[in-house]
């Protein structure tokens, strides 16, 4: 028996409305859910609601919230956790971060099933019911990307801010990140996956991953690039289906050029104004970096099977 346990019932008439911010892995999800959270008209999902998931209502009704923040915060400063590892993104407990995380503990997948959405509703209706308002709810999970017609079934009232990058620019840096996770164990990626941990505890896992990642290069970048097509091409088949009130897309490119403008355009479309002032220029960062060898090696095969995408969002082929 948990904490909350004894505090569910409180849970029965509470209501949510979702904001989902959507896009592949590396597009920019991250950065564009911490300027909506900072303008102060979202709840949203923090390291705090994952990491102490079974605790949350008790440690509201028992005014501990403070306090176990608090400790959260000093856990993953004692460990040296002052980023996420794979980007400059400082953690601490109220960091926004991807609601997979806790799906993937029941089971084993990071995005909504029909087997897992009564997690995720609790979840939700927990975090709105201890936030204490009215606020929407902002969500943010790539796995979902490609899967929004289901969250649209399951959620009626569900809306949604999808962010688009260059192709060969994500897989070239999210080739990156999984060598960075894969080079040595994560620790902050540990506390929250139960599936990356399992990846360190099994030889037969961690070491054919890191062999495929840093020892054939090519490889790993055809792997991502159809994990990614997949999801891109669900988008460019189904986007139509979507009411064009129920979503806005936007790119990542012009929310770095244009933040100020593209974060109105957001609200604009939400039907919601900032509370708080807050300065995009100094939020952006964009990433920089080369481009990965084995990425402008394939940019040829990326193109050919992407080639919609590109052409959707006026990307181009380049070496």
């Amino acid at each position: 028996m948990t904490r909350d346990e004894k505090h569910l019932n409180k849970l029965t008439n509470v209501v949510f409305e979702p904001v989902f911010i959507l896009g592949v892995h590396r597009s920019g999800t991250s950065i564009l859910y911490k300027m909506l959270a900072a303008t102060g008209v979202f709840n949203t999902v923090t390291a705090y609601h994952l990491l102490q998931y079974h605790e949350l209502l008790y440690n509201y009704h028992e005014k501990k919230e403070v306090e176990a923040k608090q400790q959260l915060t000093e856990s993953f400063l004692k460990n040296g956790l002052r980023d996420r590892g794979i980007d400059q993104l400082k953690v601490t407990a109220d960091f926004a971060e991807e609601y997979g995380f806790l799906l993937a503990t029941r089971t084993m997948r990071m995005s909504i099933t029909r087997k897992n959405v009564d997690l995720f509703e609790e979840m939700c209706k927990k975090i709105q019911f201890i936030s204490g308002n009215q606020k929407p709810l902002l969500l943010k999970n790539p796995y979902d990307f490609n899967n929004f017609l289901i969250i649209k079934q399951m959620f009626p009232s569900a809306r949604f801010v999808f962010i688009h990058r260059h192709p060969q620019k994500t897989i070239s840096s999210l080739v990156k990140a999984m060598r960075t996770i894969l080079d040595e164990k994560n620790p902050y990626t540990t506390r929250l996956s139960k599936v990356y941990d399992q990846w360190y505890s099994n030889p037969l896992l961690l070491y054919p991953l890191r062999f495929v990642f840093k020892r054939m290069p090519e490889c790993s970048v055809v792997l991502l690039t159809n994990i990614t097509a997949r999801m891109t091409h669900y988008y460019i088949k189904n986007i139509k289906k979507l009411s064009e009130e129920d979503y806005i897309s936007i790119t990542y490119e012009e929310l770095c050029t244009f933040p100020s403008e593209t974060l109105r355009r957001i609200m604009n479309k939400l039907g919601v104004s900032p509370i708080s002032t807050i300065d995009t220029r100094s939020l952006m960062k964009p990433r920089k970096g080369d481009i990965d060898p084995s990425v402008r090696k394939l940019h040829r095969y990326i193109y050919d099977l992407m080639r919609s995408y590109f052409e959707q969002f006026g990307y181009s082929n380049w070496k």
